[in-house]
Parts: structure tokens; C-alpha cells; sequence
């Protein structure tokens, strides 16, 4: 079964959300969910279902010193 990210339909019309185009601060639930992230300074962590990257982007730049995004989708 493909996964309906890798639909064509489904990904331009995702692509094409500002989401998709401008990152975390862009998602209009990130200033929620930013709060309920635990101090990553010296972490590991792993992303399943990380879709852009943009949580392990996020992670890095919070010191993470290792971050993993897997992704089921190409």
C-alpha cells in the first residue's frame, strides 16, 4: 500500500502549505507545542514520521547530540 504522502495529489498540495514552506514557525500549532518540549542540551533523539525535518532541525539547534529522523514517505 502506498503511503499517502507519496501520492502525487496528496505531496503538491502539501508542498504547498505554508507549513511546508516555512517550517515550525509557520505551523500554526508549533507556539503551542514549542512549551511542552523537554531541555534537548545533550539528547538523543529520534523522529518517527519526521515528514521535512523540521522537529530535527529544531533538536539540533537545541543541542542535541544526536538527532534521527525516519520517515516512511520518499
Amino acid at each position: 500500500m502506498e503511503p499517502t504522502y507519496d501520492k502525487q495529489e496528496f505531496f503538491e498540495a502539501y508542498a504547498d502549505m505554508d507549513r511546508s514552506k516555512g517550517g515550525l514557525e509557520a505551523a500554526g500549532e508549533w507556539h503551542q507545542l514549542k512549551p511542552l518540549f523537554p531541555e534537548l542540551s545533550g539528547k538523543k533523539v529520534l523522529d518517527l514520521g519526521c515528514g521535512y525535518g523540521w522537529h530535527c532541525g529544531y533538536a539540533w539547534k537545541q543541542g542535541a547530540s544526536l538527532v534521527l529522523g525516519i520517515d516512511e514517505s520518499e
